[in-house]
């Protein structure tokens, strides 16, 4: 039995401002990595410009089809949650992100990498981690 809230929007808070701008930033870095990838490859410039078997550069193609992915779920999620939805699109390559690397972040820190890698890992880490606690806080619906 419905309680007839199960369509209202959620109330708009700073926070829900906040984490669909970031969502929604995040989801534009991804396509600008997607971007430089495919340009990279395409033009034989950089690491994957030199890959030479068809297993690494089905790799290349699959990373970005999966850039491109997440950034169509990042901006799907943030224009839900500036509506008032709950924005749960966004969640999925903001989760996948902090899980994985809060894998492997710490495999690299006890491998030795270097510390300007070690922040910068962290720091993306970060980047997906507030935007996504953000989505999640509880919000009252308008109604």
């Amino acid at each position: 039995m419905s309680t007839g809230h199960g369509n209202a929007p959620l109330r708009l808070t700073p926070a829900v401002r906040i984490a669909a701008v970031l969502a929604a930033a995040y989801g534009f870095s991804l396509v600008a990595l997607a971007i430089v990838l495919a340009t990279d490859w395409a033009l034989h410039r950089g690491n994957v410009g030199h890959l030479h078997s068809l297993a690494a550069s089905r790799g290349v193609v699959y990373f970005i089809v999966a850039c491109i992915a997440g950034a169509a779920l990042l901006m799907t999620g943030s224009v839900r949650a500036w509506r008032g939805a709950r924005g749960l699109p966004a969640l999925i390559p903001l989760g996948l992100i902090v899980a994985l690397g809060c894998i492997g972040e710490p495999i690299d820190i006890l491998t030795g990498q270097s510390l300007s890698s070690d922040i910068t890992g962290v720091a993306i880490i970060c980047a997906a981690a507030l935007p996504a606690v953000l989505l999640i806080l509880p919000r009252k619906d308008t109604a």
